[in-house]
């Protein structure tokens, strides 16, 4: 029996779940609408009126509490400036799923999970170029082999005389006590 079990497991394991609740919630902050599953959506909905909750609040408590679930720095910026402030006034109740219907290859019930209260087009696309653009910065660096430091001629002899001072120090030999003679 599932008494008292408030999960909704969506068929994955704690980690699996976790994972894609944080990426559903960072792909809505970025477009502020997605199309997904609507199970998906009402368990990604908790989480996001969760955050925009700290977003309101705006001070560095909050804003690390974000970050535990949007490792961003720069969308945890966009999260807490423009979209917190946006929902100042309302008391909760600042996404929205619309019903799609069924899903053509399997039939699932999908959905549309977006905000309430949404931005300009304009906004949009160039908050959608400044995370892509990182992350295309970061794939475009490509891990440079290190170079190992030369080590002077001389430092090889001065190892070598090292080693050798080592081996001729007489080691100290422990005491040996003549064996006790017993008596008969």
């Amino acid at each position: 029996m599932r008494h008292g079990d408030r999960v909704k497991k969506l068929g994955r394991k704690k980690e699996h779940r976790h994972a894609l609740m944080k990426n559903l919630c960072r792909a809505l902050f970025i477009a502020e609408r997605i199309k997904t599953t609507l199970p998906k959506a009402k368990a990604a909905r908790s989480l996001a009126e969760r955050l925009i909750e700290y977003a309101k609040r705006n001070d560095l408590a909050a804003k690390r509490q974000i970050y535990r679930y949007i490792p961003d720095h720069k969308l945890v910026q966009v999260i807490c400036d423009e979209i917190g402030p946006r929902f100042t006034k309302r008391a909760g109740g600042y996404t929205r799923i619309y019903r799609m219907g069924p899903r053509m290859g399997d039939g699932a019930e999908m959905a549309i999970l977006e905000l309430v209260e949404q931005s300009e087009v304009s906004v949009l696309t160039q908050r959608r170029k400044l995370i892509e653009r990182r992350m295309l910065v970061e794939a475009g660096k490509e891990k440079k082999p290190k170079e190992k430091k030369k080590k002077e001629p001389g430092a090889k002899a001065k190892e070598k005389a090292k080693v050798e001072a080592k081996k001729e120090k007489p080691k100290k030999t422990p005491k040996t006590t003549s064996p006790k003679k017993k008596g008969k």
